[in-house]
């Protein structure tokens, strides 16, 4: 058997030549939505997410240089991240290999991974329970030797207007009035009749709501992501069900009427709730009612440093 030697010519590799063109630094260059298989767990080590999408940029700092070397971010992200779980100790040597693939040509690396958390949340009630989906954003940010980390968590939640509410309140006043002025009546026949079709006379409008959270993380360290997606839902206090029952129906309901609120009062609260939280150093909270009265929106946002106690 003889031997074969490859006679494939070697191929032109311009990304080295020198840029005839239009010269300058650019601040950062990459690939954006790359899917990778990856597991996010939670601290109790229940699987979270299994698989992210994944945007990368480095810095080109040489001004005459065509380009970065794309193919080499590429290649790392599938070396460091297909197949395995994350954690701090798979990004922190990921971050620093983006910028030393670029041999000189960059010294700051941005990585962001996108993942939808599903979590399994009980119904109100009822042994009911369903999957709920929290959209979800890491981003790794590396500068030389210096590592910050940043969260952002999308949570939904129903909103009921206080106006409306007020509104509906006088409307119903203004009903039983006129049904029972100049009647002797007892509790059983008010109840009835408040229980009846007739009763329905306004409802106050709600609508789907969402608070999306940006946390600059402590250390850095990866967070408890059920831990902050709970903070978010009890300091509002009306999160979207999944399986419910008419009991966990109803039980939504009053909670609605319990937590009556503006989009300054929504924020207000978030704010609150992260000013000390232990996580983070940082926080930015916007919240957007989608309104069902108007086909604009309502938005709010609010932001500050983390008090530490």
């Amino acid at each position: 058997m003889s031997s074969h030697t490859s006679n494939v010519p070697s191929l032109p590799d311009i990304t080295t030549e020198k840029n005839t063109q239009l010269g300058g630094k650019i601040d950062q260059v990459g690939m954006a939505g790359i899917a990778i298989p990856l597991s996010i767990k939670s601290s109790n080590d229940q699987l979270l997410a299994s698989q992210v999408t994944v945007d990368v940029t480095v810095s080109l700092d040489d001004a005459d240089a065509k380009g970065i070397h794309m193919s080499r971010l590429y290649n790392l992200l599938q070396m460091h991240l297909s197949n395995q779980t994350l954690t701090t100790d798979t990004l922190k040597p990921l971050m620093r290999a983006l910028i030393e693939s670029q041999a000189g040509l960059s010294s700051e690396a941005i990585l962001t991974l996108h993942a939808d958390l599903v979590l399994l949340r009980p119904a109100l009630i009822s042994k009911a329970s369903g999957y709920q989906s929290y959209k979800m954003a890491i981003t790794a940010h590396q500068q030389k030797a210096h590592l910050n980390l940043t969260l952002a968590i999308s949570v939904p939640y129903s909103s009921t207007c206080p106006c409306s509410a007020s509104l509906s309140r006088k409307a119903l006043a203004d009903a039983f009035t006129q049904k029972f002025k100049d009647k002797s009546i007892d509790a059983e026949t008010v109840s009835a009749w408040l229980a009846s079709k007739e009763g329905s006379i306004a409802t106050a409008h709600a609508q789907r709501s969402f608070a999306d959270v940006t946390l600059t993380l402590r250390d850095p360290e990866l967070p408890d992501y059920t831990d902050i997606i709970d903070l978010i839902e009890n300091t509002l206090g009306t999160p979207l069900q999944t399986a419910v029952k008419r009991e966990d129906e109803q039980a939504f309901a009053k909670r609605n009427a319990e937590n009556l609120m503006f989009v300054e009062d929504a924020v207000r609260r978030l704010h609150n709730a992260f000013s000390t939280y232990y996580q983070a150093t940082y926080f930015h909270v916007k919240v957007e009612h989608q309104e069902s009265l108007h086909a604009h929106d309502a938005i709010a946002q609010s932001s500050g440093t983390v008090i530490q106690r």
